[in-house]
């Protein structure tokens, strides 16, 4: 046989190939792939010119293949074999023995408010299943998403592209978190008492502003910060302690450790509320992992509203 560069070999005759080294008869062996008994034999004639040999020779017990096919054969099996396994691992997911790890991209309210949830549903249907929380900045949202780095970003808001799908999950808003027993606010809170005292704003590192100020600029309000912190979960231990205020999401509320001495008030302006979602990159949309995972953040997380 004369050497023959891959490139030069139609690699689909391998599955005709391997179908007449089973089934040893064309006919049965065209059933097999789909072929037409012509098709078939064309497809046989195509083998043996590239191979420069017969390969399958005619005899009373059907078609008996040639030394070279002999020595073909278990290459071409196993070849075939690791590209069905890798097809059938790539477009089945089965989540009750999967060992997949997912990466997840969450603020810190994401974490304390999805995966506790999260957890206990994978627990049930998917024992073996890993989680990875991961933050980034949010100018690194989008390309993490491209780039796989990350299956699903559940997150206020990315940065618009026409790679990336996303899904809404719920609505939040923002409401003031005061120690119990603050000297200068009661059970309700007025604007004047608001801009008097001293607050607490969050601002996630390399992101600019955070909301809190972007909601005083919008109304045009000033006050006094007298701290920033990158995270929302450490702002309430903070004013449990002190006077000072903190705006954080509703969402948090019923998450925050108990007992701890601190009321949750209405804002004394509309902050607006704010939408929730799972995006992920287009490039992964049919994945069926990737898909099983939107479908289990939507089952838990979808019916969530705030009014």
């Amino acid at each position: 046989m004369a050497k023959r560069h891959i490139t030069a070999f139609d690699l689909n005759l391998l599955v005709v190939f391997d179908a007449l080294m089973r089934e040893r008869s064309v006919t049965r062996a065209g059933a097999a792939v789909g072929l037409s008994q012509p098709s078939m034999s064309n497809a046989l004639s195509r083998l043996r010119e590239q191979c420069g040999d017969p390969l399958f020779v005619r005899s009373r017990e059907g078609m008996q293949p040639s030394a070279l096919a002999l020595r073909l054969a278990g290459p071409v099996q196993r070849a075939l074999a690791m590209l069905r396994d890798s097809l059938e691992g790539e477009f089945a997911f089965v989540p009750a023995s999967s060992d997949r790890t997912f990466r997840l991209l969450l603020s810190d309210v994401g974490e304390i408010v999805i995966l506790p949830r999260l957890i206990r549903h994978l627990e049930k249907v998917a024992p073996t299943v890993s989680v990875r929380s991961v933050q980034l900045p949010r100018d690194r949202h989008r390309d993490a998403l491209e780039a796989g780095e990350v299956d699903l970003a559940i997150v206020r808001d990315v940065r618009p592209d026409a790679g990336l799908l996303r899904e809404h999950l719920y609505e939040d808003r923002y409401v003031c978190l005061v120690r119990k027993g603050h000297p200068q606010i009661g059970s309700r809170m007025s604007l004047k008492k608001f801009l008097a005292a001293s607050h607490i704003a969050v601002e996630m590192p390399g992101a600019g502003p955070g909301v809190f100020e972007q909601m005083l600029n919008t109304h045009r309000l000033t006050c006094r910060i007298a701290l920033t912190v990158p995270h929302y979960l450490v702002a309430p231990l903070i004013v449990a302690k002190t006077d000072l205020l903190v705006a954080v999401p509703e969402e948090i509320i019923p998450e925050l450790p108990r007992p701890l001495a601190v009321r949750a008030l209405p804002l004394p302006f509309d902050p607006g509320g704010f939408q929730v979602h799972q995006y992920w990159h287009k490039r992964f949309d049919a994945d069926p992992a990737n898909r099983w995972l939107r479908d289990q953040v939507r089952q838990l997380f979808r019916t969530t509203r705030r009014e």
